[in-house]
């Protein structure tokens, strides 16, 4: 099955160039099935797979992502508006209203996520998620939710690594991880010495708070909260604050919220920002997929 999605994915080179402002992409074959691949991967989780807002993970995190198929709304705007919402998360001509009770939520998740940053052995972290991501993330998706493309399609689909991880110790999770279970393969062959402590370490980080943490924070405040941005190349007042204990013991609980808050209404909510996972060629193929696909029957 990986060698499979091994070749699926040397077939996606990003080497499409932008269309321009046109309402309708003359679309080739080739970049809509490209997109196909890319949207049921990094979209469908959410939006369905057909679009309409009823994806496998909507109940779940509570979520009620736009039908894209809903009247209008493509062709209300031009490939460049949807590449830059996908991209930066630049508002549509008709962006839906967030939920204040979604941000409440929202704000809470990130608010208790932000202390676990200075208690993460980050090295390791950061080489589970990299040994995750080529590995489990086809079936369980990047955060462990069950969303990967292969696994929003399996019957029943992958468990919910987020609650997993609650109910395991260390060494079930590492043996769950190289002798499968039930329907999922063994992997042994697939990890290197030392890889599955990575993994297991990963799957122990996996949260709502730190879903929404890398989503829309860590680009500018880092992974590990430190910022981005060494600040002998760009002014304190430009670079990112770091979120060390002492910078979230200034701020408070109350203060810490006030600017959690901000900064997700600022970043558009929900929808994530594919700025440091796609390139701007592959988003018009999701694009382009979406495009030859509006016409078909609700």
């Amino acid at each position: 099955m990986l060698a499979a999605v091994a070749t699926m994915a040397a077939c996606l080179p990003a080497t499409r160039r932008p269309h321009g402002g046109a309402a309708v992409s003359a679309a080739t074959p080739p970049a809509v099935a490209r997109g196909k691949v890319l949207y049921a991967a990094y979209c469908g989780g959410c939006h369905g797979a057909q679009g309409r807002g009823d994806g496998p993970v909507t109940d779940v995190l509570d979520l009620k992502p736009a039908d894209l198929r809903a009247p209008g709304l493509l062709a209300g705007a031009t490939d460049d508006q949807l590449v830059g919402r996908l991209l930066a998360g630049e508002p549509l001509p008709a962006s839906p209203r967030r939920s204040a009770v979604a941000d409440d939520l929202e704000t809470d998740a990130i608010a208790a996520y932000l202390p676990t940053l200075a208690r993460t052995d980050w090295p390791l972290v950061r080489v589970g998620r990299f040994v995750f991501e080529g590995t489990c993330a086809f079936c369980h998706g990047a955060y462990g939710d069950g969303t990967g493309f292969l696994g929003a399609n399996n019957d029943p689909p992958p468990p919910n690594l987020m609650r997993a991880r609650e109910r395991y110790t260390d060494s079930a999770l590492s043996r769950v991880a190289v002798e499968g279970f039930g329907t999922m393969p063994t992997l042994a062959a697939a990890f290197d010495p030392g890889e599955v402590r990575a993994v297991v370490a990963y799957v122990r980080h996996l949260s709502k708070g730190y879903r929404l943490y890398d989503t829309y924070c860590a680009s500018c405040h880092g992974d590990d909260g430190l910022g981005v941005h060494p600040e002998d190349l760009l002014p304190p007042s430009v670079a990112a604050p770091r979120l060390d204990a002492a910078a979230l013991a200034r701020l408070g609980p109350t203060g810490l919220r006030a600017r959690v808050l901000h900064m997700l209404q600022r970043e558009s909510g929900h929808m994530p920002h594919f700025r440091d996972t796609l390139d701007e060629a592959e988003l018009r193929d999701v694009v382009a997929w979406l495009r030859a696909t509006s016409d078909s029957p609700r």
